[in-house]
């Protein structure tokens, strides 16, 4: 059985409102997001500082055991408060999430405590995978301030994975394909994306 978290941070400086609650085709992001991951995983819950905000979801609302400590303790919050050895982290500014990215990765989990996709952008440690054994690695993190995400990556056995080494489908760029903007949102409110 495996768990997922979505990291609903609060209101966007860049896009001037909750990212969670843009919507796309009738739904929020976070609606979206919860009727893909109800597919896929036992149990799904949310990270949040707001609570109240998600409460008409009707699903576990955890706060950040370490407020103000960005995207880094919402993962350890999710971490402690998951009944499953992995959980699956996914941040709610990514409307787009594809199961079959979600499927490969998840493939990964038996050997590795943290499996993430790697882009053309870089790393993607809002939709990676995390075990119960980077709990600990990241509370010595978070208690030193150190609040890059991949901060405790030399602790713990990370397996990266190349997406361009995938037959890369537009699905998969898709999925993690995250928005910042209000121009970004305006972009693709109106195109046909595969949600």
């Amino acid at each position: 059985s495996m768990n997922a978290a979505i990291l609903a941070g609060g209101k966007s400086s860049r896009m001037g409102s909750n990212k969670a609650f843009l919507k796309l085709k009738g739904k929020t992001f976070i609606e979206l997001q919860i009727e893909l991951l109800r597919e896929m995983f036992d149990e799904i819950f949310i990270s949040a500082n707001t609570p109240s905000e998600y409460e008409y979801l009707n699903l576990p609302i955890f706060k950040d055991v370490y407020p103000g400590k960005g995207p880094l303790g919402g993962i350890y919050t999710s971490l402690i408060n998951s009944s499953s050895f992995h959980t699956f982290m996914l941040a709610c500014d990514m409307p787009f999430v594809g199961p079959e990215l979600i499927k490969h990765l998840k493939n990964h989990t038996k050997e590795y405590d943290v499996v993430i996709p790697k882009s053309e952008k870089g790393l993607e440690p809002l939709h990676a995978f995390y075990s119960r054994n980077c709990i600990d690695p990241i509370k010595r993190e978070l208690e030193e301030d150190n609040l890059r995400i991949i901060s405790f990556f030399p602790h713990v056995n990370v397996k990266i994975v190349e997406l361009d080494s995938l037959v890369t489908s537009d699905s998969f760029n898709n999925s993690i394909k995250n928005l910042n903007t209000r121009d970004e949102y305006e972009g693709i409110r109106n195109k046909d994306f595969p949600v």
